[in-house]
């Protein structure tokens, strides 16, 4: 763990991610650990190239988890998640990733990109400056994974908050005796109240991290969970949680101005609790005034998954007390996968006869910043 005295400083940018997510298949020749044998310089230097750093680290027999300057990073030994915010280049990464992973004599099977809306698009650097930019950087290095290449697609209205983006590929070939499908329960809020924003700042009233996890109720969303948190100067909040093969993450940037939360748990099945009781406990912490809700699993054909993903999975079967329902939107990847989507606006914003609320630059599938002579951003719309 990093010391305490060598406090860092808060990112003050944009607060939604960048994820990515990759599978490996083990060659005859690679090590057991996979992934998890790559050095910690070797890990180091990927970061950079995302232009972020590791701030701490724990780990267990299934992975290992690394809190970063901006966001997380977990490595298991056929699966990589790196999450980075603000205006990180997470796709740098990704080239050497594969190079490092074809020295261990991996190969990808399967690669999976989401984000939701940036809240300033035009803050960022290309290829995020348009998420064509990025669906064909990725297409580039996975796309051949697949007959017809990856395929990508937008959920969510662009008036009813953050819209998100997702990227697939799928190699599509037959998967080991005992494969279990991955799931991912994500919530992004925008508008947090201000007595829950205020718990994530360095006042004179804050403690410690472990305090900070612990009063807000954090620590109550995985009981029993190995936990890594850190509260950065003067303001904003990161944590890992992992038990077993499961892990949560929480990402806080608590500005009155930009305020965003991101929670997400993943895992298999006996991983995850009940999506619709998570997400009761998470605005409970967060008291947001928007909420999106991404339910994914990395297995198309859910009639496969069993009683409990056909029961809990895929829709919310109920809704946090004081939230309406905005939006509700799912698709099936032809390469492998399905999403749901839903958008939810807290009744304290709720305008009678206007149950649409814009978000603050939440940019389309099509907008592209271009720079003039003198290096000024612009925003257009393309066709």
């Amino acid at each position: 763990m990093m010391m305490e005295s060598n406090v860092l400083a808060a990112p003050i940018f944009e607060g939604s991610e960048k994820r990515i997510e990759v599978d490996f298949r083990l060659g005859p020749n690679s090590p057991l650990r996979g992934l998890r044998c790559i050095p910690r310089e070797t890990l180091d230097e990927l970061m950079t190239l995302a232009r972020c750093c590791i701030v701490s680290s724990r780990g267990n027999e299934q992975m290992d988890a690394y809190v970063l300057s901006e966001s997380s990073l977990f490595v298991y030994p056929t699966k990589w998640i790196l999450k980075t915010c603000g205006t990180t280049r997470l796709l740098n990464a990704v080239p050497r990733l594969l190079e490092v992973a074809r020295e261990l004599g991996m190969e990808p099977r399967r690669c999976k990109y989401t984000r939701a809306s940036f809240l300033f698009p035009e803050n960022q650097p290309f290829p995020y400056t348009a998420f064509e930019h990025e669906v064909g950087f990725l297409d580039g290095h996975f796309g051949p994974m697949c007959a017809n290449g990856g395929t990508a697609f937008v959920l969510g209205e662009p008036y009813q908050g953050l819209q998100w983006h997702v990227y697939l590929a799928d190699d599509m070939q037959p998967l080991a005796a005992g494969f279990k499908p991955t799931y991912n329960l994500e919530f992004c809020m925008t508008d947090l109240g201000a007595d829950a924003a205020a718990q994530f700042f360095r006042t004179d009233k804050f403690v410690s991290a472990e305090a900070t996890t612990a009063e807000t109720g954090i620590a109550a969303l995985k009981p029993g969970a190995a936990v890594d948190d850190y509260v950065f100067e003067p303001c904003g909040y990161s944590m890992n949680g992992i038990g077993g093969s499961g892990l949560i993450t929480i990402h806080v940037t608590p500005e009155a101005h930009q305020s965003y939360a991101s929670v997400e748990f993943s895992g298999f099945g006996e991983d995850l609790g009940d999506p619709a009781q998570l997400l009761s406990q998470v605005v409970k912490v967060f008291a947001p005034g928007k909420v999106s809700v991404t339910l994914s699993v990395d297995k198309a054909d859910l009639a496969e998954l069993g009683a409990w993903s056909a029961g809990a999975w895929g829709a919310l079967a109920s809704l946090p007390a004081g939230f309406g329902l905005q939006g509700v939107a799912s698709q099936v990847s032809p390469c492998g996968g399905k999403v749901s989507y839903v958008t939810l606006l807290a009744d304290k914003l709720a305008t009678p006869g206007s149950p649409i609320t814009p978000l603050h630059h939440a940019a389309s599938f099509l907008s592209v910043v271009t720079s003039d002579s003198d290096g000024n951003n612009s925003e257009q719309e393309t066709a």
